[in-house]
């Protein structure tokens, strides 16, 4: 089979906006950003801006050469012909665009999340074992990283005897929550760390990344849909992508779900991917030779502006951590004006060359998260780093990326923010962040354990409180005497163990007694959680130990229950309803106000009473959505998400649509 090496790097695009250049000029511009963004893992501009260079070049020269190289990833390893093109997928930003390409589909169709990661092409030859790993490269051929691929814990090397010869192609990725613990200011995102990781020259060192690998198709096997060689591939041992199969009526919706949960996954996500299911539908409508016709991105819009820098904030976070938030004009993207962009970390700070005063674009990713991009033109000096916490008045360290209080266990903001994540973890309402700042200041509670000794006699005499609301707090707190495995382990805080990870230890060490006396090694073990994570883990709970103690003198600490027969073992612990919380409005068509609530409860989720800043979705029934008089609960949601960006307010379509319910 024949090899080659990667091509010389295009010429540097001319500096015009995408409405003045012609279509040569932006041919070189989405040549030049497609080796920064593949090649080099090096993007400078976001992803909707490219796609704003390839769809004016394809409305003036709609086949010119440059659009059928959007794939290219370059690299400077050896390259290999695919069998079959591994062809990009068409995008489209409107619900419009997506129902349009779906009338002329026939049968079911497939969704499932669109991941920023590395397409890649795995081989097993006739007795079961891996002997090719490619990326996608150029769609025509692409950078073997076959040694590197036995670093990658979630790619099978051997799937039995019988199985093969059989290509699966799919997505190697890195997850947030490793990203974040470890790479966040040394790359740009988890793609770029997940591309550079599969490229190592000393395969080794690539399990030090902790990178995962989903299937989301498989090519050499005759199956009647796509469903079913997912459910092929999954009993072979390939994790694979979450999917379902939808209704064309319920594309808008499922989309909003996967929007409204974006930011709460452990995976960078940029769209959603619809396919025809039927595998012969796929061969009807054939391919261009830019992409198939039979599958389509929903992308989510991630519209930037440019801005300039008004002054830059400090938060400190409940870990200690000082994190950089830069205060900007005011700037109008994906229809919400921004006025304060994350700047994530200190080494992003320096990175970007972020100052007061500097010009800036900004980018709401996903219409959500506001953060800054790049930066056009720098501030007349740098920008001033804290040389004490702003809270605590301690002196600031530097641990890696990250500023940090030097002594986050005394500083007020960190336990401020750790008292207030166990009480959302746990759902006991009323408790709101200026309750608890007193409760603080008067020094009634330092740790979770002493909300359990509150009394409403000393309660009932902070400022606005009352008697009746001092013995609602304490009836709330006490109410809560038993919390299961799961719930306190994801209340703790601490790195990497959200709630995810909390019911996938819980789940296999069955009490805290084990998960304490887990070593690391242990906890890797667990499907999907790696060596990475699960060092971050091991050193949270380390670092938590007399925290755990203290709670367990006045709680008892349920051991873990599988799920009982029925409706609710169905549901596994990737569940997009745990650990959320949910308050419902309106009249609701499918079921009623209880109903929904019992749904949520029993998935791990919870019901407040209220909206509040911490809630994480408002539903809406009926046709309140789009009334002229909106409920109290409607106005405060939108009041509260133009100020924080939560709570997302969804229909009882979308509801469903991310419960997973018909």
């Amino acid at each position: 089979m024949s090899t080659t090496r990667a091509p010389e790097p295009p010429p540097a695009p001319p500096d015009k906006p995408v409405d003045a250049m012609d279509a040569d000029e932006l041919a070189q511009a989405i040549r030049w950003h497609n080796h920064q963004y593949f090649a080099l893992a090096q993007p400078t501009i976001s992803d909707y801006a490219f796609d704003r260079l390839t769809r004016r070049l394809k409305a003036l020269a709609p086949d010119h050469p440059a659009l059928a190289e959007l794939t290219s990833e370059g690299g400077t390893g050896e390259l290999r012909f695919h069998d079959s093109p591994m062809l990009s997928l068409d995008k489209a930003y409107t619900e419009t665009e997506v129902v349009k390409w779906a009338e002329g589909v026939i049968g079911d169709l497939v969704e499932a999340p669109k991941i920023d990661g590395m397409a890649a092409s795995l081989k097993y030859d006739a007795r079961g074992k891996l002997v090719q790993a490619v990326t996608r490269g150029d769609g025509e051929r692409g950078e073997v990283f076959t040694p590197n691929a036995r670093f990658v814990p979630d790619i099978p090397q051997d799937i039995g005897e019988g199985h093969g010869p059989v290509e699966v192609r799919g997505e190697v990725y890195m997850p947030l929550s490793v990203f974040r613990a470890k790479f966040a200011g040394t790359f740009a995102n988890p793609r770029n760390t997940a591309a550079g990781a599969i490229k190592q020259k000393e395969p080794h060192l690539t399990a030090g990344y902790g990178l995962s690998f989903f299937a989301y198709g498989v090519r050499g096997r005759d199956f009647t849909t796509l469903s079913e060689g997912l459910a092929w591939a999954g009993a072979r041992g390939f994790p694979v992508v979450a999917h379902r199969v939808v209704a064309r009526a319920a594309i808008g919706a499922s989309y909003a779900a996967w929007l409204a949960d974006r930011e709460r996954l452990d995976v960078e996500l940029d769209g959603v991917v619809y396919t025809a299911d039927l595998t012969s539908e796929q061969r009807r409508l054939g391919e261009t030779s830019h992409h198939p016709r039979w599958a389509i991105a929903f992308k989510f819009q991630g519209e930037s502006a440019t801005t300039t820098i008004v002054d830059i904030e400090w938060s400190v976070s409940r870990s200690g951590a000082i994190t950089p938030i830069a205060v900007i004009a005011p700037v109008v993207l994906s229809g919400a004006e921004v006025t304060r962009c994350s700047l994530h970390n200190l080494a992003i700070v320096r990175k970007l060359g972020a100052s007061i005063g500097a010009t800036v674009i900004a980018s709401r990713r996903g219409g959500v998260i506001p953060h800054i991009e790049s930066v056009v033109t720098p501030g007349p000096a740098p920008a001033p780093v804290p040389t004490t916490c702003p809270a605590s008045g301690h002196a600031t360290i530097e641990a890696g990326d990250v500023l940090m209080c030097s002594e986050p266990h005394h500083c007020p903001a960190a336990r401020l923010g750790t008292l207030e994540h166990w009480l959302k973890a746990v759902d006991i309402d009323g408790f709101g962040p200026k309750i608890v700042a007193k409760l603080v200041e008067r020094g009634w509670v330092n740790e979770p354990a002493d909300f359990y000794r509150l009394q409403a006699d000393d309660l009932a005499t902070l400022e606005r409180l009352g008697r009746k609301s001092a013995d609602n707090l304490v009836a709330a707190v006490q109410a809560k005497r038993t919390l299961p495995l799961a719930v306190l382990l994801a209340s703790l805080g601490a790195d990497a163990l959200g709630w995810v990870a909390a019911q996938k230890l819980a789940a296999t060490f069955m009490n805290i007694d084990s998960v304490m006396a887990a070593s690391e090694a242990d906890i890797a073990k667990i499907h999907g959680l790696g060596d990475t994570t699960a060092a971050i883990i091991r050193a949270g709970l380390d670092a938590r130990v007399e925290l755990i103690e203290n709670l367990r003198k006045v709680v008892t600490v349920e051991d873990f229950v599988a799920a009982p027969e029925g409706p609710a073992a169905v549901f596994d612990a990737n569940d997009p309803i745990a650990g959320r919380s949910f308050v419902f409005t309106g009249k609701l068509e499918s079921f009623d106000r209880k109903t929904a609530q019992s749904i949520v409860k029993a998935r791990g989720g919870t019901t407040p009473d209220d909206v509040r800043k911490d809630l994480d979705y408002l539903v809406v029934g009926g046709d309140e959505l789009t009334a002229e008089k909106k409920s109290s609960k409607l106005k405060k949601a939108e009041k509260l998400f133009a100020a924080d960006g939560k709570p997302e307010v969804i229909s009882e379509a979308a509801f469903k649509a991310l419960a997973g319910l018909p």
